[in-house]
């Protein structure tokens, strides 16, 4: 009974330090795994920062781009009739978009359809104007029931979208 009590007297003491030795030893693979994670995203988000801020900056281009006082007085002097005014203007958001879709892997899937709702009301305002007015008219009247309709509808939509970009370009540098 002795030699047991006293194997017990220098295995608990041994155990003690072993789990104690164990517990530290875990904490500081814990720690180092964590801090290295840390800088794993800290380099990727160094070297995609400037992928994700240029997105954006296309982006808010391509908004507006699309912008009716934008489009109508950069697309205008090309079109004579109402009917061709609304075949540039659709071709040039459509062209427009199709350049930037690849930019939304950088975004979050919400401020994208942000995006994508702006491009669409764009088209809706162009196309319910070139329902109003004759598709002989001269292409300014197109132009003037474009900007009579846009403040309606388009303009709310870029700007929220406009907004959800700025907002998210916030983010980065609030982290």
């Amino acid at each position: 009974m002795e030699v047991f009590l006293e194997v017990l007297q220098y295995t608990i003491p041994s155990l003690i330090v072993l789990v104690f030795t164990l517990i530290i030893v875990r904490w500081f693979l814990k720690s180092e795994n964590d801090r290295r994670k840390q800088e794993l995203l800290l380099s990727q988000n160094r070297d995609s920062l400037p992928l994700r801020i240029a997105a954006y900056e296309r982006l808010t281009l391509f908004l507006e781009r699309i912008s009716a006082e934008s489009i109508i007085v950069r697309e205008q002097p090309s079109a004579r009739t109402v009917k061709d005014f609304q075949a540039i203007l659709l071709s040039s958001i459509r062209t427009e978009y199709e350049h930037n879709m690849a930019m939304q892997v950088h975004l979050p899937t919400s401020t994208w359809q942000l995006v994508r709702n702006a491009k669409e009301e764009m088209i809706r305002t162009v196309n319910i104007s070139a329902g109003i007015v004759k598709p002989t008219d001269p292409s300014i009247a197109l132009g003037k029931t474009i900007l009579e309709q846009y403040p309606n509808g388009a303009a709310y939509h870029v700007k929220r979208a406009l907004d959800a970009l700025k907002n998210d370009v916030q983010s980065f540098y609030n982290i």
